[in-house]
This record gives structure tokens, sequence and C-alpha cells, in this order.
């Protein structure tokens, strides 16, 4: 699947200018928040490059490994980026994975993503690895619009 399945009227992905440095686009619809972007002070190129993404208009799973060390300023500015654009979010970004496989850590991550996520109107799902993330993207990004904005906001999941 990729994103001229899902959309004809999309825009080209490499007219994005999308920073390679911060998400891999290479399999689109899925977007990897590539682990050694995770610096501080990077929610501010996160945030202008998760406005190209959804100036796609072109439905995504964005996937990122749990950042235990990621900065409390930065998870404060990236969920309240969520927030602010939870009506464009919650139409294109049918799921937030997070990737954690140390099963004992797994329930604490969930707790910090659904904090740092609710209101957003994103699914957040927490998996053990990024081969289930790839098989789990297909099946979030075939839900529609409609169906994606009834799912509640503080949903989160761990498989």
């Amino acid at each position: 699947m990729n994103a001229a399945d899902l959309s004809s009227n999309s825009i080209p992905l490499a007219s994005l200018a999308l920073d390679g440095r911060l998400f891999d686009t290479s399999r689109f619809p899925l977007v990897r928040l590539r682990p050694r972007a995770v610096r501080p002070g990077y929610a501010f190129a996160w945030s202008a490059q998760m406005k190209r993404l959804v100036a796609l208009s072109t439905p995504f799973v964005l996937v990122a490994e749990h950042a235990a060390h990621e900065s409390d300023d930065d998870a404060r500015l990236r969920g309240a980026w969520m927030r602010t654009h939870c009506a464009t979010l919650a139409v294109f970004c049918r799921c937030l994975i997070v990737i954690e496989p140390r099963i004992e850590a797994r329930a604490t991550t969930r707790e910090t993503l659904r904090a740092m996520t609710e209101g957003s109107g994103v699914r957040t799902v927490v998996v053990s690895s990024m081969r289930v993330a790839g098989e789990l993207a297909p099946v979030l990004l075939k839900h529609s619009a409609a169906e994606a904005a009834s799912v509640p906001a503080t949903r989160t999941q761990a498989v």
C-alpha cells in the first residue's frame, strides 16, 4: 500500500521537502520518526514536519520508538501541537504507534503516551517491535475518516 493507493489527489511527497533526518518516509504512508532525531529542542522541527505531512491530505501512520530520554519541554510542545491541530490530525494521522520492546515498560509507556496525546483525537498503540507496527499500519490505514473521528481521543492500546 502506498500514498497513490489511498488518494489520487495527494501532493507528491518530494514537493513537501520533508526532512529525512527527522522522518523516514521511504515506506509512506508509514512514517517513522528516526530515533537519532530525538534530541533536546527537536519538537520545533517535528511540528514543522507534521504540518507538511498533514498538508499531504493523505492518511498516514506515525511510528516512533519510545524515547525515555525525550525532554519534558519537547514532550509538552509536541502534545500541545497535537491538541492544537487535533481536528486535522485526527483525519489524516490514523495512529501514533510507539515501539517499546520491554514488556515490563509497556504499561508505563502507554500511560505516558496517553497523557501526551490526550485530547488530540489520534489513536495510540504501544507495540513490541517494528515488525508488529508494520503489520498493524495497513489495518489502521483502512479506517475511513469517519471511523477515525469516532475513536475516543484517549484510546490507547498495547499489542
